[in-house]
């Protein structure tokens, strides 16, 4: 039928022959492509034809074939960090390990007497196996032999730990560290509260006890006795009459202590000259020293106040100045040194190791 109505030879109108070619042109008037005529069967069409359309001269999309492993970085690159976020870091976790350190460890029985939480802690915390402590606040009267006595510890373990120099006392009310071990710091040597080097020149007026240094003397100032290398041909006498012994010349101790009553008088223990009298900063508080001529001179510590002053002559057993605690001290007594050369040594020899004969007993 043609478009009238007419078939055409075949048997099949226009309509059905767009239908069995897929036709998709536009449609004609009156019919519908959505649904086929009645009584027809449906064709199958070319679908291509809906294909996005593609623009002339370019090639058909193709795809080329992979291994499946990424062309591109698999790890992203870590951002690096300032210099001050790394030692926040740092820092907090050395707070954290401290504060796990403290929280971990028990007080033991030497936390009793702690002046302060803090020192409670601390001492609490085993530094070293063998340096084990536990604090003490000294009393009048202590020393530190006293206190390794009275603890059966080491003298230089007491020294040790609390960095005591040779020659420094205690203090009254201060709080010192004791080692648990009765062999710690059997063995160690504080290093000296003055490094003394051996030299007789020309006698130094100094600003300490120190610095003061015995030497060639004036023609005026009167000399002891020269002995000639033995020490008892000095001539020196007590310095502190009638006082009781309290500890002699050691590694810890560069001189030798006696006690007797606040304001007994200190004595000259040889004829010389005044090099030092004033108050000392290093422990010895009021203090004087003496050139005796002869590479000798004597220096005497801890006085409650002084006698004589910087050129004064003096003769065996003049009064210097009065027994006393200044400084540091446990209680009065007199700290006395003799020298040779400006430096320290044993005063014992001087005294034939008499106890009685320096004590004035």
């Amino acid at each position: 039928m043609s478009r009238n109505g007419s078939r055409d030879a075949g048997g099949y109108d226009d309509h059905d022959d767009r239908y069995r070619q897929g036709y998709t042109g536009e449609h004609d008037a009156g019919y519908s492509d959505a649904y086929p005529a009645p009584n027809r069967s449906l064709i199958t069409r070319d679908e291509s034809a809906y294909l996005p359309a593609r623009y002339q001269g370019q090639p058909d999309p193709f795809i080329i074939p992979g291994t499946g492993v990424s062309m591109g970085d698999p790890f992203i690159p870590r951002r690096p960090r300032s210099l001050t976020m790394r030692v926040a870091v740092l820092t907090l976790m050395a707070c954290i390990v401290v504060a796990g350190v403290f929280a971990a460890t028990p007080l033991g029985s030497g936390a009793s007497g702690y002046s302060s939480s803090f020192q409670a802690l601390s001492g609490a915390v085993i530094l070293r196996a063998d340096a084990d402590y536990f604090f003490y606040t000294a009393q009048p009267g202590d020393t530190p032999e006293k206190l390794a006595a009275k603890f059966n510890v080491q003298v230089g373990g007491i020294y040790e730990l609390n960095s005591l120099l040779a020659g420094e006392e205690l203090t009254v009310g201060k709080t010192y560290k004791i080692p648990h071990s009765a062999t710690y710091g059997a063995d160690y040597k504080p290093p000296s509260l003055y490094a003394a080097v051996a030299d007789y020149g020309t006698t130094t007026y100094g600003s300490s006890m120190w610095t003061s240094r015995a030497g060639d003397p004036p023609p005026e100032v009167p000399c002891g006795p020269d002995g000639h290398g033995t020490p008892t041909g000095y001539g020196l006498v007590s310095p502190n009459p009638g006082s009781n012994w309290v500890r002699g010349f050691t590694w810890f101790h560069n001189g030798v202590d006696m006690s007797a009553p606040r304001g007994v008088p200190i004595k000259a223990a040889q004829a010389g000259e005044v090099v030092w009298a004033g108050w000392a900063n290093d422990g010895f508080g009021f203090s004087v020293k003496i050139n005796h001529c002869n590479h000798i001179s004597t220096a005497y510590g801890h006085m409650d106040s002084l006698n004589v002053q910087v050129h004064d002559k003096v003769q065996p057993g003049d009064t210097i100045g009065f027994e006393g605690s200044t400084g540091w001290s446990t209680g009065p007594h007199l700290h006395f040194m003799v020298e040779l050369d400006n430096v320290p040594i044993d005063p014992m020899p001087y005294y034939g190791y008499d106890r009685n004969k320096i004590t004035g007993h």
